[in-house]
């Protein structure tokens, strides 16, 4: 590569000179920019590595948490059961069978629309008996549509009887346990070493 010289001596770069220059800028900035190409790749390659633990992680724990809720609600209808029928038979029921666990599927059995955890019954009554460990607000409008859904598939099975129902939890509010009672339902809660059937005076249990 030649430099040339001005007319004040000063040296000059040559056009073969600058399109030198250039060309290693320009390989220069290819060669950075395939360095934070890579380094980006890895970067993302960890993070997405980072993002499926913490996604499984998440899962693990979510499943634990489930199975633990699963197992208070199995305890706490464990514990209802075995008195919940003398309990509504002292306040002037005279329900006879009780069963559990029952599932409600599609006429085509193929879906399950809803399942009752107690059902307590005769002839001409039915009293389906919601258990929860832990009362939530939200639980109140789903056991409403799941009356709802137990009072078309009676329907269905030309079952005449009344439904009615009840919510019992050993953890429930004031607040709760008045919108329960509002909806015409009936609340048990626990009290001491066995359960209480709350129904106020002038309460009126809804009919399904």
């Amino acid at each position: 590569m030649e430099v040339a010289a001005n007319q004040n001596g000063s040296r000059v770069e040559t056009f073969e000179q600058f399109m030198g220059s250039m060309r290693e800028l320009v390989e220069s900035h290819s060669r950075a920019m395939e360095e934070i190409s890579r380094r980006t790749e890895k970067i993302n390659r960890e993070n997405d590595l980072k993002a499926e633990k913490n996604r499984l992680e998440f899962e693990r724990i979510n499943k634990l948490v489930g199975d633990l809720s699963n197992s208070f609600g199995e305890l706490a209808e464990h514990l209802v059961t075995p008195g919940v029928l003398k309990k509504f038979n002292d306040i002037g029921f005279k329900v006879e069978k009780t069963s559990k666990n029952i599932k409600i599927m599609k006429p085509d059995l193929s879906k399950l629309l809803t399942e009752i955890d107690i059902l307590l019954e005769n002839g001409e009554i039915a009293i389906v008996v919601e258990v929860k460990a832990k009362f939530r607000d939200k639980y109140l409008e789903e056991f409403l549509n799941k009356m709802k859904i137990i009072r078309e598939y009676a329907d269905r099975k030309q079952d005449k009887r009344v439904f009615l129902g009840a919510i019992a939890s050993p953890v429930i509010d004031d607040i709760q346990c008045k919108n329960i009672l509002n909806e015409g339902i009936y609340v048990i809660v626990q009290s001491g070493d066995t359960m209480q059937i709350i129904s106020p005076e002038g309460f009126k249990p809804r009919e399904w």
